[in-house]
């Protein structure tokens, strides 16, 4: 994944990463450029595999096989440069998902004012 030109300018680098999607449509993203580096989100071994979303969140607020895999592919970049931003000033540039398990197995808090109103306006309803 190259970087947008922008970043390139700023000094971020091209990622090589493997995406793979399981028949009953998990999907798992693994970085396979710049071994060493930190990451803050990132599913503990054996996957190792990017931590882009908890399973148990609003469907709003997490990729479905239904949103094709170009949108599954920009999460995963968009995820790569939140990485480096994080790499490079400490901190995450945008809400922060807390990580372990959820209160009593359900989905993490949104915290933000704005991750709420965000959430209400990509609901996905109910067939």
């Amino acid at each position: 994944m190259e970087p947008q030109e922008a970043l390139r300018a700023e000094g971020y680098q091209p990622e090589r990463v493997r995406v793979v999607v399981l028949p009953d449509e998990r999907t798992f993203a693994y970085v396979l450029s710049g071994r060493g580096r930190q990451f803050k989100h990132r599913n503990p071994a054996p996957s190792r595999s990017l931590c882009l979303f908890y399973d148990k969140d609003d469907p709003a607020l997490r990729w479905l096989p239904s949103d094709g895999l170009a949108e599954y592919l920009t999460i995963v970049r968009r995820h790569l440069v939140f990485e480096e931003v994080w790499r490079r000033t400490g901190s995450w540039p945008c809400e922060d998902t807390p990580h372990g398990s959820a209160p009593q197995g359900g989905a993490h808090p949104v915290c933000t004012p704005q991750m709420r109103a965000l959430a209400r306006d990509w609901a996905r309803w109910a067939a």
